[in-house]
């Protein structure tokens, strides 16, 4: 089974150490550290990271395909730095995973075509925040981000998930999809208010807990996009990598904020 691990996980940077440390946050902050300590115990040769504050390509499903990335996250405690590697053997495999499904590549590099430290593109937050947790002292292995495409449906998506796991096959390979949900839960917040936030997280919280991510599809668009959530795309390429209804070891849910943060951690059979 190339899948190797699959999570959920969130990408406020508040739950990082450059910043006071938060009661409400600690339940999440330990889930993270345990679905690190579970990703680096199943020793990936690949985290492949969707991410939906990367690269973003309408229509298409963005790659990151430089040799690098590099980026920070400065808070008042400190900064963190982070720079990876990348597998563009993988990246190519990914592309083709999503032209099989019919979801167009594009396949993004930066600067030079070779393996050059000139090839660098930046780094967001949406993966330096889930990668601080799994390799606190900076990736040791390649990555993947890729960036999924808001506008062609999830269903596509669904596909897309399932074909990763046989394009990326021999390559044993950790799926994080970097999401946090509805962002309307309060007033001051700057999306402001809108009551389908705590509808939207309340059943991404039940559907995960049941393992059936799927379920989340029932509450139809309108709520995700009135929730102003940033998860469903992600989530859906991850429901198609697991393939069936899996309960997580490890589920965890915050809000202590304007939005709402969930990590889960899938182990899969190796």
């Amino acid at each position: 089974m190339p899948l190797t691990y699959a999570a959920i996980m969130p990408h406020g940077d508040e739950l990082l150490e450059i910043h006071p440390p938060q009661p409400a946050l600690e339940e999440l902050r330990a889930c993270l550290r345990s679905v690190g300590q579970d990703i680096r115990d199943a020793a990936p040769d690949l985290v492949v990271v969707c991410s939906p504050h990367h690269l973003r390509v309408p229509g298409h499903l963005a790659i990151a395909d430089s040799a690098y990335l590099e980026g920070s996250l400065e808070g008042p405690l400190g900064a963190i730095r982070m720079r990876a590697r990348t597998d563009r053997a993988a990246n190519r495999a990914i592309a083709a995973a999503a032209s099989a499904v019919s979801l167009p590549p594009a396949v993004c590099g930066y600067a030079t075509a070779e393996q050059s430290d000139l090839s660098c593109l930046p780094l967001d937050w949406g993966s330096i925040v889930p990668l601080s947790f799994i390799a606190p002292d900076g990736p040791t292995v390649p990555i993947a981000v890729i960036g999924p495409p808001r506008d062609l449906g999830l269903s596509t998506l669904r596909r897309f998930g399932a074909a990763l796991r046989e394009a990326l096959e021999p390559t044993h390979f950790a799926l994080v999809a970097s999401a946090d949900l509805g962002h309307a839960h309060e007033a001051s917040g700057p999306y402001g208010y809108d009551p389908a936030s705590a509808v939207y997280d309340k059943a991404a919280l039940n559907a995960v807990r049941t393992g059936d991510i799927g379920r989340l599809a029932a509450l139809g668009d309108d709520v995700a996009l009135a929730a102003k959530a940033d998860a469903p795309w992600q989530l859906s390429i991850l429901e198609g990598a697991l393939g069936a209804t899996q309960s997580p070891r490890h589920v965890a849910y915050a809000r202590p904020t304007y939005f709402g943060m969930l990590c889960a951690g899938f182990p899969q059979p190796r």
